[in-house]
């Protein structure tokens, strides 16, 4: 593969060039506005972003939703992602109380595309759990830093693939298109109720321009700290189950630049800067109460789940045997950064853009240690309950949660001390060119080319500690109160975590990599197109094709040494849609489109991924083996919809779609010996053996369903906004390991119902989203289970106390609506959470309110 390092250079100079004023003939420019007829509104608040909204879906050739902030750092919603749930067909997954991922029409977040001003954003995760994927965390990126946002649920050929559900496209501000000189600034409380904690959030703009309005230059900067936990049930079953919190203090900052050059009507040359932060500090505690009736237990006294013989099926209420105390302290990154040059030209009868960048992101864990029970006390008169759809505990005299203390905290070394950084790097350059035609019914051919180079990495390194380091603390010194833990009202000892990172890291000498966890993926992709615009008396859209080559290359090592494997391919992408008007208020839209989605790195690493080990745990080891010649997710997509306007601020619609997507990911599982695999393991796991999943592409999936839209603007202030989804997701039993015939992340029913009231002294939006039950999949021993459903009521409010200062309240999960999630598997499970209705995990949700003011001149 050809160095990352030619795009830099080439952007770099680029940017100088603009910035120190050398000519700029040899560079292209801007692409004509597809439909030059948009009407403008300057309407402003709710009711001007909803008709501003609306007017771009009514006048698109595209089926597309469109987010408009209301003003100035005033997005609909604090986190991106929970404003897109408001969208038809949109849902979200949420991380620890926030929006961190998308998923379009029920495809799942693997196959939504986000671009950042229409080019991928390079990104990693924070969470030690998180594989590296393609799609985009949400959690880094601030509302204020955002214009709009697009949602293509129909594909053309001018959008980069990778959206086979839908691509979402995020634009930032331009200083040419605000006032002379703007000014905004907010200061915002955070208040949490599961960590009782109020941080502060900050968040600002200057934007100015000169006389003339051929230069500007806009600076916005974000920071927030937030203290938030997490409390929930966990089951590791067969082994134990228990109550458990994860307590996190994060600080999160973003700052974007743009500076924007148009010396006359035909030059726009825009130079973008966005960098992202987030760092966050956090602790896993649990009090495990592992079960006495294993298989290789006693169970004359068990309840049994799905039984189907004597001691088959999975135990569901029986005795416990010992307590089992943890902690797991870790530091985490997360960093994004888009560095991006857009030149765009006029000329008579044509337009050229060209656009070039680089983005990188580092990540990961940067440091992780584990701390067990020094005592492990029995707890075997004690009985555990989980048939009410729950998990309860009956714990015997003389043992109580919130005073049990170990005495002794045992650090783990070796592979238990480490650090797992990731690394996401794209560079990429772009050139359109549009030109005017008189083709009949076609009025404007567009083409172009888009060539971009691809790096991520994941990597492990174990600290080496000195010769003299004991590795066993007293809790005596350590004592931090306690912390609630559990779905439910428990309590357990706290022990400072920072005291004991500090001990730790102490007696750090060195650190060795571990070569076989080595993962690197390097990828070139080209991209051609062609597309054509039609236009008639009452019917407009467009039809084209793309053609994408993808070279992949997996680096990894094998006995010490470094190797890699290849794959390559290519697919042809046909687009066409079709919008034709009715009368004035009613629109027909048609499209059909083939897209694909390439597959998500973690799944092309060659090298195996060990995931359960060395954690007290001792059934639960995974050997996970990778595909470098994985195919890419492919789907052919038919939307029929029907759009009636009856105001300018007013739609009701419904639209029909279906989608083919082949090329799933699967897992095959076997079992395998500790022998067969080539990693030590401790005696109690080596006993168990392996779980050994290794990926190929699947069989295919349908999805269909309907989109019902309702928004309206009564003209007395008030107004309403309604969508309902269906989804039908249909795939083979055997696609997926646990045999259920519908897809990860897909929810038959969604719907989102949204009131407001505005006025000229204040605006009141509130808003309630729900989903019904839906699959969660991963790799590892968390495993494949079902989610329950799940819906939150929010509330946002303004009170426009002056013209240039606002007072508002945002508060989210009104109700604390907490997360279930069941095992699922289609066949009968034995000895297994997975098993038909076991209550694997459930997590209490947090209520979170913002009150803040913020002004703006």
């Amino acid at each position: 593969m050809s160095s990352f390092k030619f795009q830099k250079r080439l952007l770099a100079s680029s940017i100088a060039m603009v910035l120190t004023g050398a000519s700029a003939s040899a560079v292209a420019a801007e692409e004509i506005a597809d439909n030059q007829d948009m009407e403008v509104i300057e309407v402003t608040g709710i009711r001007g972003s909803q008709q501003k909204n609306l007017n771009a879906k009514r006048f698109s050739n595209a089926i597309v939703d469109v987010i408009t902030a209301e003003d100035i750092g005033k997005f609909p919603d604090k986190n991106v992602a929970e404003s897109l749930q408001r969208i038809p067909g949109v849902t979200i997954q949420r991380q620890f109380g926030e929006g961190a991922a998308v998923s379009i029409r029920g495809a799942g977040q693997d196959l939504t595309l986000t671009t950042l001003n229409g080019q991928n954003v390079a990104s990693t995760g924070w969470f030690v759990l998180e594989p590296a994927k393609r799609s985009f965390n949400y959690e880094l990126l601030p509302s204020e830093l955002v214009g709009d946002l697009e949602v293509y649920k129909s594909s053309r050929a001018d959008l980069a693939e990778g959206g086979v559900g839908g691509t979402v496209v995020v634009n930032t501000r331009k200083p040419l298109d605000l006032d002379p000189l703007s000014v905004y600034g907010s200061v915002e409380a955070s208040y949490q109720t599961d960590s009782e904690e109020t941080d502060p959030q900050f968040s600002g703009l200057v934007s100015w321009k000169n006389e003339s309005e051929t230069f500007g230059a806009l600076v916005s900067a974000v920071a927030q700290d937030r203290s938030l936990q997490r409390q929930g049930n966990e089951a590791f079953w067969e082994w134990g189950a228990g109550p458990v919190a994860f307590e996190q203090e994060r600080q999160r900052s973003a700052l974007n630049a743009t500076f924007q050059f148009a010396p006359s009507d035909s030059w726009d040359i825009v130079v973008n800067y966005i960098d992202m932060k987030m760092e966050a500090d956090n602790t896993n505690y649990a009090l495990w109460l592992t079960q006495a009736d294993t298989s290789w237990g006693d169970s004359s006294n068990t309840t049994w789940l799905g039984q189907t013989a004597d001691n088959q099926g999975t135990q569901i209420a029986g005795p416990l045997n010992v307590a089992f105390y943890q902690m797991r302290p870790r530091e985490a990154t997360m960093n994004s950064d888009v560095l991006d040059l857009t030149v765009n030209y006029s000329g008579d009868g044509y337009s050229f853009k060209l656009q070039l960048g680089d983005t990188n992101s580092t990540g990961g864990t940067d440091f992780e240690m584990v701390l067990d029970d020094g005592l492990v006390p029995s707890i075997a008169s004690g009985t555990y309950d989980f048939t009410g759809g729950n998990q309860t505990w009956n714990l015997p005299a003389g043992f109580d949660m919130a005073t049990y203390d170990p005495g002794v905290l045992n650090m783990g070394t070796g592979p238990n001390f480490n650090r797992t950084p990731k690394t996401d790097e794209e560079s990429y350059i772009q050139g359109d060119l549009t030109f005017d035609v008189e083709w009949g019914v076609i009025g404007s051919v567009k083409t172009g080319l888009k060539y971009a180079e691809h790096q991520t990495t994941s990597r492990r390194f174990e600290y080496v500690q000195s010769d003299d380091f004991v590795n066993g603390f007293d809790t005596a010194s350590l004592q931090a109160g306690t912390i609630d833990v559990g779905a439910g009202n428990y309590q357990i000892k706290k022990f400072d975590a920072n005291e004991l990172k500090r001990l730790a890291k102490a007696s750090i000498v060195g650190e060795n990599e571990d070569l076989g966890a080595y993962s690197e993926i390097e990828e070139e992709n080209f991209a051609a197109y062609v597309m054509a615009e039609f236009a008639g008396d009452n019917f407009s859209g467009d039809f084209g094709v793309r053609y994408v080559t993808t070279d992949a290359k997996s680096i990894y090592f094998l006995e010490g040494e470094q190797t890699s494997s290849s794959s390559d391919y290519s697919e042809v992408l046909p687009s066409f849609n079709l919008k034709y008007d009715l009368s004035n208020e009613l629109i027909l839209r048609a499209s059909a489109s083939r897209a694909m989605a390439r597959p998500q790195y973690v799944d092309m690493y060659v090298n195996p991924n060990v995931v359960g080990t060395n954690d007290d745990t001792p059934n639960n080891q995974f050997w996970i083996v990778g595909n470098i010649g994985l195919k890419p997710f492919t789907s052919n997509a038919f939307d029929l919809g029907l759009e009636y306007y009856f105001n300018d601020s007013s739609l009701v619609a419904a639209t029909i779609f279906y989608k083919q997507v082949d090329n799933f990911v699967t897992f095959t599982n076997r079992s395998a010996s500790a022998d067969e695999i080539p990693f030590p393991l401790p005696p109690e796991e080596a006993a168990v053996g392996w779980t050994v999943q290794e990926k190929s592409n699947g069989k295919d999936a349908t999805l269909q369903g309907i989109e019902l839209q309702y928004q309206q603007d009564f003209g007395n202030g008030f107004g309403a906004l309604v969508n309902y989804t269906y989804t039908d997701s249909d795939t083979d039993e055997d696609t997926f390991t646990d045999m259920n015939p519908f897809l990860s992340d897909s929810s038959e029913h969604a719907y989102n119902a949204t009131g407001y009231f505005e006025n000229d002294l204040v605006s009141v939006r509130l808003a309630y989203n729900w989903r019904s039950s839906y699959m969660l999949r991963e790799s590892g021993s968390y495993g494949n289970r079902l989610h329950d459903d799940f819906g939150t009521l929010d509330l946002s409010a303004v009170w426009h106390v002056t013209d240039y200062l606002d007072l508002k309240l945002d508060v989210n999960n009104i109700t604390e609506e907490g997360s279930k999630q069941f095992g699922n598997n289609n066949y009968p499970t034995s000895y297994s959470g997975f098993a038909n209705g076991f209550p694997l995990y459930e997590y209490e949700m947090a209520r979170r309110i913002n009150l803040g003011a913020s002004f703006r001149f």
